[in-house]
């Protein structure tokens, strides 16, 4: 396939896949995605050198008809030059590569916006340092299937869920947040982690009324998903922390996405602004 660059998005080579190489910040619809595969997953990577060729494979692996879209925020340890390479290899990667380091949120809109353009049925999020397991996914995709689901939560804390490797600390701070918000919202016993799928109109939603940048993206996902009646369906997964590289996320960051979070789950509580059940009704409506 020829290289190809988009309007508005500076040149960039791959003989594999199509590359975009974003200067500055884009308006989302501006990537495009030339695929047909049914299932796109989308990555968004931060100094994932040492894990993104592991992960791939195993996703490769998978026997899907799928469309992977890498979207990496500039990683000084070359994880750009590794997506290159897959890409030339396997054929159906995209590389988003943006700027700087731009947050794991509008990561994922950047990425969700580029799949989009192409034909998938379904988006799948997940890290990429393989603390979501790739086994895990066609448990996930099976549930989207048979269940019609809008939104497939990955999660540790229903029966059959797992934690393996995190100190006490952390399972603590994790065990915390995820149980506030299903007190408050009645929702899913998981709404922290970032594996899961979503339907074309569940990631057409999130695009239209999401605004988180950081990790709090990740709940509000969910609370979006929640306000706007759309089915949920939550799947047991193992999660292991990261053998390779570092966390991006610091304690001190952690308890900040809480408190944001909860200030969410308030606005959807009382069904203001994005939340509220009129601007769901709408949002059907035009799809």
């Amino acid at each position: 396939m020829d290289s190809r660059t988009l309007s508005g998005l500076g040149g960039g080579r791959s003989e594999g896949r199509i590359l975009y190489v974003m200067r500055g910040r884009t308006k989302a619809g501006m990537i495009r995605v030339f695929s047909m595969a049914e299932l796109a997953i989308i990555l968004a990577v931060y100094n994932e050198a040492e894990n993104l060729p592991s992960l791939v494979e195993a996703l490769e692996g998978l026997g899907e008809d799928l469309e992977i879209v890498v979207v990496d925020d500039n990683s000084p340890d070359g994880t750009a030059h590794i997506a290159h390479q897959l890409s030339d290899e396997y054929g159906n990667l995209t590389l988003v590569q943006r700027p700087a380091k731009l947050g794991l949120g509008s990561a994922l809109r950047d990425g969700m916006a580029a799949a989009l353009t192409g034909e998938a049925r379904y988006i799948l999020t997940m890290d990429g340092d393989l603390s979501h397991d790739p086994a895990d996914a066609p448990l996930l995709l099976d549930a989207m299937r048979k269940e019609r689901a809008d939104l497939v939560q990955g999660s540790r804390y229903m029966p059959g869920g797992e934690i393996r490797n995190w100190s006490l600390g952390r399972r603590a701070l994790s065990r915390c947040a995820n149980q506030l918000f299903h007190w408050g919202t009645g929702g899913p016993r998981e709404s922290t982690t970032n594996f899961r799928v979503l339907s074309r109109r569940g990631a057409s939603l999130v695009l239209d009324r999401a605004r988180g940048n950081g990790y709090e993206f990740v709940p509000e996902v969910m609370l979006l998903a929640l306000a706007s009646g759309l089915r949920v369906v939550e799947v047991p997964i193992t999660f292991t922390d990261r053998e390779r590289g570092r966390s991006k996320l610091g304690k001190s960051q952690a308890v900040g996405h809480i408190l944001h979070t909860l200030a969410g789950i308030v606005q959807y509580r009382l069904g203001l602004g994005r939340f509220s059940s009129r601007r769901a009704r709408k949002h059907r409506a035009s799809n």
